[in-house]
């Protein structure tokens, strides 16, 4: 289902983004959809969910089998890790999670940190082309929309940072998702100081991902999880 018979604003002339206080004249199709999305993201991510395609350009993102594995566990767990070989679709997949997360949690705060500042937009960028193209009735109005953060209607939103003891600080976390975090340097201190936080919500969920670099934190944790000695 498009745009067909919409006529909303841009949010500051970007025509792709819905500004805030736009009604919409819902109709039972629409009605039921969107019921349909927010009881499940793997049908929302598959049916409205775009990525950009070294071949084949913008493209509606197909989950692997292992993939929906991921949103599941994402969706029914507070914490999960996932160690993968690179290229494996990951960092994509857990944006489709969290794109649907914001849509459809009101007043969430998602923070996505990074060994790298330019890594950790980088994945905002996924979740913000996706965001642009969603149907308007999908979308939430847009509040702010920079390269390091955005703010949606319903007071979700998304933060992308480095990875550091200060990176979120002030902030309410309802999901961290630190990405390659093997390769964080001072990674210990940065857990120390920020998980015992982040996972004292009792709805807060934590994701943690990574190529595999030796034995570090990383490294330790995701045994610790599968031998079951930690909640991941």
């Amino acid at each position: 289902m498009d745009n067909e018979g919409l006529n909303l604003k841009g949010y500051k002339g970007n025509v792709n983004l819905k500004k805030i206080n736009q009604s919409i004249e819902w109709s039972p199709e629409y009605v039921q959809e969107y019921i349909k999305c927010s009881q499940d993201p793997i049908y929302f991510i598959e049916s409205y969910m775009k990525i950009i395609s070294i071949n084949e350009g913008l493209v509606n993102f197909k989950l692997y089998p292992y993939q929906k594995v991921m949103i599941r566990n994402f969706a029914d767990n507070r914490f999960n890790i996932i160690t993968t070989a690179r290229q494996a679709g990951k960092s994509t997949t857990t944006c489709g999670f969290i794109l649907w997360y914001i849509i459809f949690h009101p007043e969430k705060t998602v923070a996505l940190l990074a060994n790298k500042g330019d890594t950790a937009r980088e994945i905002l960028n996924r979740i913000q082309l996706a965001y642009q193209h969603l149907p308007k009735w999908l979308q939430q109005g847009v509040v702010e929309w920079n390269k390091g953060s955005f703010v949606l209607e319903n007071n979700s939103r998304v933060i992308a940072s480095s990875t550091s003891t200060d990176a979120i600080r002030g902030y309410s976390i309802s999901l961290l998702y630190l990405d390659e975090f093997a390769f964080v340097e001072n990674a210990e201190e940065f857990f120390k100081s920020t998980f015992p936080t982040i996972s004292s919500g009792e709805e807060t969920k934590i994701v943690i991902s990574s190529t595999p670099n030796g034995l570090n934190l990383f490294h330790k944790i995701f045994s610790e999880a599968k031998a079951g000695l930690n909640d991941f």
